[in-house]
């Protein structure tokens, strides 16, 4: 019986995890990915400064830029725009607020 009760604890830890998985990525609120972008731009100034373009810790960092877009087109765009193209990074605004309409929220 103890075992049956940890079985479904396990099975209902995975549905909530791939669930809270889900909301996060595609009901994000604009406000959380804004205030993210606004603490970690300064920290791809650095870590170009220190590492380079082509250094893991700068390509994880420009994921974690990528991961704050909302799912679908604008990610796409995003995605074109400032993580494909060599020097788009150096395209993005200090401030989200000013990333052109269709590439963020």
């Amino acid at each position: 019986m103890v075992s049956k009760a940890f079985r479904n604890a396990g099975i209902l830890g995975k549905i909530y995890t791939v669930g809270d998985l889900l909301y996060k990525e595609f009901f994000k609120k604009r406000e959380d990915a804004e205030k993210q972008y606004k603490n970690l731009y300064p920290l791809l100034k650095i870590t170009y400064g220190q590492s380079g373009r082509d250094a893991s810790e700068f390509i994880n960092l420009l994921n974690v830029f990528l991961s704050l877009t909302p799912v679908g087109a604008k990610r796409r765009n995003f995605k074109r725009r400032y993580i494909d193209d060599k020097e788009g990074w150096r395209k993005l605004p200090s401030e989200p607020t000013e990333i052109p309409y269709g590439h963020w929220w």
